[in-house]
C-alpha cells in the first residue's frame, strides 16, 4: 500500500469538487489489492453474507487500511483538518445470488445515524469490485450536502442485519433512514471501477440500487471518519468509538 495515485494537483481539485458537490470519486487501491481484501473480508462473513461492522477492532489488517496514508491524505484535505480518527467501519457484500443481494438503500444522509455536527463526519466507501447498475452501484443527489446544515427529516428505518414482518432474514427490507429528496436535485448513478474511493459529506443524499446480476457481487469496504471533538450518537449496534488514524 505505498503507490501514490492522487498527485496533490489533482487532489486540490478534487476538494474544489467535494465541495460543491458533496462527493467525490477517487482510484487509489489497486485491483489485486482489493481481491486480497475481499478474500480477508469473506472469511467472517455468514451464510446470507449480510453486513457486517467493526471487523477492524479484530482484524490488524483492516485497521491498517483505515489509515492507510492514501486516505488519510485525501480525507485530510476534504475536511481542512490534520486531527481525524475513524468512528465505525462496515462490509456490504450485495453478494449476488444471496437475500441481501436484493436490497436498494433508500435515499438517506449518513450523519442521520452519528449526527455529528455539519461537516464534521464524511463516510468513505472502498468499492472491492467494478460497480454499475445491474450489480446494484450506489446514487448521489449532488449538492444536496448544501441544502440543509441541519438534516432532513427522515424515517427510521433498521440498516443492520435487517428484518420484514414477510421475511425473516431480510429480503424483504430496504435499510436507509428515508429521506425525501428535495426538488431540484437528481439522482446521478455512481458507476465505478474496483479500488476506487467514493467519499460523502455526512450530509449528501444518496441510496444505491438492488443487485439484479446473477453472477456479478457488489463489495464494499465503508468507514466513517470524523474530526477529533465532535460530538456523536455511539449507536447501539454500531457503537461507534473515535480513533485516531495515527
Amino acid at each position: 500500500m505505498e503507490n501514490e495515485i492522487v498527485t496533490a494537483e489533482q487532489l486540490a481539485e478534487g476538494k474544489q469538487f467535494y465541495d460543491r458537490n458533496g462527493y467525490l470519486a477517487v482510484p487509489v487501491l489497486e485491483p489485486k489489492e482489493c481481491d486480497g481484501l475481499l478474500r480477508l473480508l469473506e472469511k467472517y462473513a455468514d451464510k446470507d453474507f449480510s453486513a457486517e461492522m467493526n471487523l477492524d477492532r479484530k482484524v490488524p489488517e483492516l485497521k491498517a487500511l483505515m489509515r492507510d496514508k492514501r486516505i488519510v491524505s485525501i480525507i485530510r484535505t476534504l475536511q481542512n483538518n490534520s486531527v481525524i480518527g475513524t468512528l465505525i467501519s462496515q462490509i456490504l457484500f450485495k453478494k449476488a445470488g444471496t437475500v441481501y443481494a436484493n436490497q436498494a438503500w433508500e435515499p438517506h444522509q449518513d450523519n442521520s445515524y452519528p449526527q455529528a455536527p455539519y461537516g464534521a463526519m464524511l463516510t468513505v466507501n472502498i468499492f472491492l469490485e467494478d460497480a454499475d447498475r445491474e450489480n446494484g452501484c450506489m446514487y448521489v443527489c449532488p449538492r444536496s450536502h448544501a441544502y440543509n446544515k441541519e438534516l432532513l427529516p427522515f424515517v427510521p428505518t433498521p440498516s443492520y442485519k435487517e428484518k420484514s414482518s414477510d421475511n425473516q432474514d431480510g429480503s424483504g427490507s430496504n435499510p436507509g433512514n428515508r429521506v425525501e429528496i428535495p426538488p431540484g436535485y437528481q439522482k446521478r448513478d455512481v458507476i465505478v471501477k474496483k479500488g476506487t474511493l467514493l467519499v460523502m459529506h455526512g450530509h449528501m443524499i444518496h441510496g444505491s440500487y438492488a443487485n439484479t446480476s446473477t453472477n456479478r457481487s457488489r463489495p464494499l469496504f465503508s468507514i466513517t471518519y470524523c474530526n477529533k471533538n465532535a460530538s456523536f450518537l455511539k449507536g447501539k449496534n454500531a457503537k461507534r468509538e473515535w480513533e485516531p488514524v495515527e
